[in-house]
């Protein structure tokens, strides 16, 4: 069944002709174009596999989940973001600071996101993207949905596949991160991929990014990898030593993540898994002192 819309609300006109509880899978055609909305490199290797990049409110939901307010419940103070700002004083010396914004806001829930990732395959003579292996059952209504319209967001188009499942479940290679390079100036290096993830921000926006990137780079970590797809808004700073990884946003409103566990265990996990499953060791938000407090579990872990 190929279904060539922008999204679909409802499965019944797709999966009807499909016999209760039968495996199935979403793919898409793969081209260069296709290929680097996902966050792929043009010539990507038979099974890897990626979290799409948020392109799109489908993509972004699957990414990084999202936030309902609860207009029903009081308001509460919340931390917004952090400013940097400028000033000169009267004997012409320039001064600058970061201030935090809170407001009050809607309480809110968080819907973790669903984290779905899709493989590159080369099969028959096509070279495809196909999404995890699908049931038709009630019970996964709501995740099928959600897996077609990420397809249809990423590719505009998709076809539904019974046949041929097992040719099209090679060995999965996660591609999500890839190392910087190392050398004498590693600043330098973090500050160049930074000019691309951040450069079209507002320049105050920039410096606070900067700032906190640099904040861990004093640190001394052995090695720093950057996300690639729906990873892209993460660097991760190891710090083989302490058996501490630390993930920093390179969006102003999230938080670090600090893990005490090998790179390799913590570059397989999801998503959802670094945002929701408390497996992290700390939760650091960008409020003031977190500096100090980055500081104190990384001298804890020496």
């Amino acid at each position: 069944m190929q279904i060539n819309r922008a999204r679909i609300r409802n499965l019944g006109n797709y999966l009807s002709a499909l016999p209760a509880g039968v495996a199935f899978r979403a793919i898409a055609l793969a081209d260069g174009q296709t290929l680097h909305r996902l966050g792929l490199s043009d010539d990507p290797g038979q099974g890897e596999t990626l979290l799409p990049r948020a392109i799109g409110p489908i993509s972004r939901f699957n990414a990084e989940g999202r936030w309902a307010p609860l207009k029903d419940e009081p308001r509460e103070s919340r931390y917004i973001r952090t400013l940097s700002w400028n000033w000169t004083t009267w004997d012409g010396q320039e001064h600058s600071d970061f201030k935090d914004i809170y407001r009050d806001c809607y309480q809110r829930a968080f819907e973790p996101p669903p984290g779905v990732e899709l493989t590159y395959v080369e099969h028959a003579d096509r070279r495809l993207i196909t999404s995890p292996e699908l049931q038709n059952v009630e019970a996964q209504a709501s995740h099928n949905l959600h897996v077609i319209n990420l397809l249809l967001e990423v590719f505009g188009a998709c076809e539904l596949v019974t046949a041929d499942l097992a040719q099209l479940t090679p060995a999965l290679n996660r591609a999500n991160w890839r190392i910087l390079p190392p050398g004498p100036h590693p600043w330098e290096r973090i500050a160049e991929y930074l000019d691309r993830a951040v450069g079209r921000l507002g320049e105050g926006t920039q410096r606070v990014i900067r700032d906190r990137q640099r904040t861990i780079q004093d640190h001394g970590p052995d090695e720093v990898w950057v996300g690639e797809g729906g990873f892209d808004d993460y660097m991760a700073y190891v710090f083989r030593d302490r058996g501490i990884v630390v993930l920093e946003s390179v969006r102003k409103g999230n938080a670090i993540y600090a893990f005490t566990s090998d790179w390799r265990a913590v570059s397989q996990l999801t998503k959802a898994e670094i945002i929701q499953n408390d497996l992290h060791q700390a939760r650091i938000v960008h409020i003031d002192g977190w500096k100090g407090r980055l500081s104190g579990l990384l001298r804890k872990a020496a």
